[in-house]
């Protein structure tokens, strides 16, 4: 991971174990000192509040920005600083710690992408980020914060008392002899993580209690545990929950091999419009769910528009029988994910034929 302010894009794995150093590097600090960390929403930090409390029983200044509307309860010592979900502080990922003789500093944006074959959306998002020792930098960082965080009268002024007596001292000198070995050791967990995923990937592939045998595709348990662990109001997931109106009688009708050609048609129509991220799971017999982190709402739209078509396509193809479409659409923060929301749509969708439905996040 580079230092001193050139960007990487990282993995949530990487930057929980610098973040992790950095905690530890604020508990051994002598007074006084000040950390500042941001941690999007507080289910992130209730992993961390034994260490922040430890941390403020030192007498560090500790303040903890979170994404959230009311002041959650906070160990003795801890203080917030509250932002809203639009702010741009609501994407970040940082943590920093000053004091006269030292400083560390991590700062990460949220990308709001999944890095292709991970075990969970939580654990495959992508930041862009960079961190330092040196205590120029975290210097830097938190006049940034203090500007930027509503924070009351008696925090900053706690703030700057800090501040004042790191002006007091002279730079630390040879610092920057850290970087080397620093580096050297975050690129090596780095190289390690992504070929966690990539082995992860494999064994999922692998797994067939994740697969529906009549169509290959993923099972309700995978979006299960695909899903678990997501932040409230983080990554930005597109829905596309898709009706095969009388896909469940082909079998009684025209036998098992035409349903087997049918579910086919349908799982390679709809899987063709995926992207290496994206999945389609098969929610029961003749509902599809597309699952599209990242996505914006019009090409959400779109898609479900599109695979509609394509279901109106399959009539002149074997078993040459009419499978009409109809979707529920959306682009949620939301956690749980709305699905119950987009059955009562699609349900609704069934009894008038009108192909596509957009939801509101």
């Amino acid at each position: 991971m580079p230092t001193s302010g050139d960007d990487g894009i990282y993995g949530k794995r990487l930057l929980v174990d610098v973040s992790h150093a950095m905690e530890r590097f604020a508990l051994a600090a002598p007074p006084p000192s000040v950390v500042i960390a941001m941690f999007q929403k507080y289910s992130y930090f209730e992993r961390e509040v034994e260490m922040y409390r430890a941390i403020a029983a030192t007498g560090a200044v500790v303040v903890v920005g979170l994404a959230e509307d009311l002041p959650p309860r906070l160990p003795p010592g801890v203080r917030h600083a509250l932002v809203g979900a639009d702010d741009p502080l609501a994407r970040e990922w940082s943590i920093t710690v000053l004091g006269p003789h030292g400083g560390a500093t991590l700062v990460a944006t949220d990308l709001e992408q999944v890095a292709a074959g991970s075990v969970s959306l939580e654990s495959g998002r992508q930041f862009r980020g960079r961190w330092s020792y040196r205590r120029d930098d975290a210097y830097r960082e938190i006049l940034r914060l203090r500007s930027t965080l509503p924070m009351s009268a008696d925090t900053v002024a706690a703030i700057d008392d800090v501040l004042a007596e790191v002006v007091a001292v002279p730079e630390p000198e040879a610092q920057g002899r850290w970087d080397a070995p620093l580096r050297f050791l975050t690129d090596r967990a780095d190289r390690a993580d992504r070929r966690r995923i990539a082995a992860e990937a494999q064994l999922t592939a692998l797994r067939e209690s994740d697969r529906d045998p009549r169509t290959g595709l993923h099972t309700v348990r995978f979006l299960e545990r695909w899903t678990r662990g997501l932040g409230e109001g983080t990554l930005p997931i597109g829905l596309v929950l898709l009706r095969v109106l009388g896909v469940s009688q082909v079998r009684a009708q025209h036998g098992l091999r035409a349903e087997l050609a049918a579910l086919q048609g349908v799982a390679s129509s709809v899987g063709s419009m995926l992207g290496e991220v994206d999945t389609v799971v098969r929610m029961g017999r003749d509902d599809f769910l597309a699952v599209l982190p990242s996505w914006t709402r019009d090409d959400v739209a779109r898609f479900g528009e599109e695979a509609c078509a394509r279901m109106g396509e399959l009539a002149h193809h074997y078993p040459f029988v009419e499978l009409p479409g109809v979707a529920a659409a959306t682009v949620t923060r939301r956690r749980p994910l709305p699905i119950p929301q987009l059955a009562h749509q699609v349900a609704g969708a069934s009894r008038t034929r009108q192909p596509v439905r957009v939801l509101a996040g």
